[in-house]
């Protein structure tokens, strides 16, 4: 008898363990508050499989479309720190005081996709399928397509693109932004991880999230993107608009041309330069680093306003091109097109004054400093940039570098690597987009590298690390007894995240942790994982207090729950 692998969602053998097309694990169970693996929707239309990724506004699965046999995305509305499942059924319980919040977020969740799924003709957005409500949530349905990370791309390609390789492949995401902020759509996280490209090569936007999981101080806890969401998104009180969005397509532009993201908000409000290798940055034509400035200025109201213009900058600015083409206009004759000048004055200006010549000759001149200026200096937003590394004549073009060894950072801590980078110009150290796990390297140690230690490459090289996150799967501690607070931080030393309920107890003071709602200490779960801990109400002073009754006395001692919960810090998924 064959069944479904919930990995990949393709069939194997009943007596397979393991799935020989992706490795997925049929022992592995997913835990609350994520949809069960098996879990049916749409009275059967869509079969759920493992968790892909989680954000504080959504959680992606792997599912199978049933009645066409077909993998698809199943992306289940589901809001860090106001809702959970239960252990019974797949219904979504909202928090009492936040239930007037979760219903308006809610509701723009499934408006913002309507809108999506309305545009799907645009190349560079991800294919909505479908659209539906249940269990008090929403679902969206996506299309499932073969890609691959726009990090991953750069790295094949020697670590950045020239600029006739990226032009044809942002230009129409460049594009599609533009149509879908005509049409009230925004992104606001575009990012490198957020860019694949499909087997067509055709880059593609995905995670799409609404505008309150793009920016701090909303209901919804944010998630921005290190180095491309733009200033104004860690401010609560800026207005986010298409400017916003030019800076994160503009830092994605800028990280698949130099191998580099631009430097976090932090270090930019202190020092506005963007780093470039000296190399890259003499093969990037001019009005490219102008547009890259422009697009990049911290300073919203500075930077430019819409993609249209943001587009006329790439291919080259129009002051420019005029000049270019004054200067390459032929002379044209003095005797020619000249019918309908009254003869007097035809006369004045064959034999008059020289002047007019003169100030031609002067103009000309002048116009032509202007260009060489240009095209030597580089742009107008020079000052924003600084090479990486000091120019040299090795740096010059077509002048090769010296070989230099590739180091071992394999098991080396982040931070010491980061510091060993900065004593050197062999190489610039960039730091992957995503972590990985790894059962043999430490949490916040480097797991792998490329290119491999002890090759060789030229000097000034980009050497691309991944930092581990440590085990997958992580073991929970003991924390019976102890402060809320106390067995939040234990969890979320962990990376677990912590929920909780409340109860009775005669022997647990009250305010103080009973132990797991549905584990024990030692059990071991996936990183990330919603744990719910049980917090004593106190001993139940009710002597006729039946079972049922204190069940319900819990759930309504609303006084008791809310002092308890006072010291609990909020939930948040890891990013």
């Amino acid at each position: 008898m064959s069944k479904i692998c919930y990995g990949c969602m393709k069939i194997i053998g009943d007596e397979e363990d393991k799935c020989p097309n992706c490795g997925f694990d049929r022992s592995i169970r997913q835990s609350l508050p994520f949809l069960p693996l098996g879990a049916k929707l749409q009275d059967g239309k869509y079969l759920i499989g493992k968790k892909l990724s989680s954000n504080n506004e959504s959680t992606k699965y792997i599912a199978l479309d049933a009645r066409h046999e077909t993998p698809v995305i199943v992306r289940e509305f589901l809001p860090n720190g106001l809702c959970a499942r239960g252990k019974e059924g797949y219904e979504i319980k909202v928090k009492a005081e936040k239930t007037a919040v979760y219903k308006r977020l809610l509701n723009k969740y499934l408006d913002y996709n309507r809108t999506l799924a309305r545009l799907k003709d645009f190349s560079a957005t991800c294919n909505v399928l479908d659209i539906f409500t249940e269990n008090n949530t929403a679902y969206v349905v996506e299309e499932q397509e073969e890609l691959t990370s726009l990090p991953d791309y750069i790295r094949r390609n020697g670590g950045h693109l020239d600029w006739e390789t990226a032009k044809p492949l942002f230009m129409p995401l460049l594009s599609t932004l533009e149509e879908l902020h005509k049409n009230g759509i925004s992104h606001y996280g575009v990012g490198p991880s957020n860019v694949k490209l499909t087997e067509d090569g055709e880059l593609k936007l995905y995670n799409f999230s609404i505008a309150d999981m793009r920016k701090v101080g909303t209901d919804l806890r944010s998630m921005l993107i290190s180095g491309c969401s733009a200033p104004e998104q860690y401010d609560k009180f800026s207005l986010l608009d298409e400017s916003t969005e030019i800076y994160g397509f503009t830092a994605v532009l800028f990280y698949a041309l130099t191998g580099i993201v631009p430097d976090d908000v932090e270090k930019r409000r202190n020092d506005n330069k963007l780093l470039i290798n000296s190399g890259i940055n003499k093969k990037l034509p001019p009005y490219v680093r102008s547009a890259l400035a422009s697009g990049l200025q911290f300073e919203q109201e500075k930077r430019v306003q819409t993609f249209a213009d943001l587009r006329a900058k790439l291919f080259a600015a129009p002051s420019v091109k005029a000049i270019q083409a004054e200067l390459s206009r032929p002379d044209v004759d003095d005797d020619e097109d000249d019918d309908d000048i009254p003869k007097t004055k035809k006369k004045k200006r064959s034999g008059g004054s020289k002047l007019p010549g003169v100030i031609s000759c002067i103009v000309s001149l002048v116009l032509f400093v202007i260009v060489g200026t240009y095209w030597l200096q580089g742009n107008p937003f020079a000052a924003m940039f600084s090479p990486s590394d000091a120019s040299s004549d090795s740096d010059a073009e077509g002048v090769t570098g010296e070989a230099v060894a590739v180091p071992n950072l394999v098991g080396v801590k982040y931070e010491e690597a980061v510091e060993k980078a900065s004593k050197t110009s062999d190489y610039q150290l960039l730091k992957a987009v995503e972590e990985e796990f790894s059962n043999d390297v430490p949490e916040g140690y480097i797991a792998s590298q490329f290119p491999e230690a002890y090759t060789e490459e030229t000097q000034g090289y980009s050497l691309y690390i991944t930092v581990s996150k440590g085990a997958k799967m992580r073991e929970l501690p003991a924390i019976q007894g102890k402060t809320v607070d106390q067995a939040a931080q234990l969890l979320g030393d962990e990376s677990f995240i912590t929920t909780q309920s409340f109860e009775h107890s005669e022997s647990v003071k009250k305010g103080l942790v009973i132990g797991y709602d549905a584990y024990n200490p030692g059990d071991k779960l996936e990183y990330g994982s919603t744990i719910e801990i049980k917090v004593s109400l106190g001993a139940d002073t009710s002597s006729k207090a039946t079972d049922s009754d204190r069940k319900k006395k819990s759930s309504d001692t609303d006084t008791d729950s809310e002092e308890a919960a006072s010291s609990s810090p909020e939930e948040e998924l890891p990013e």
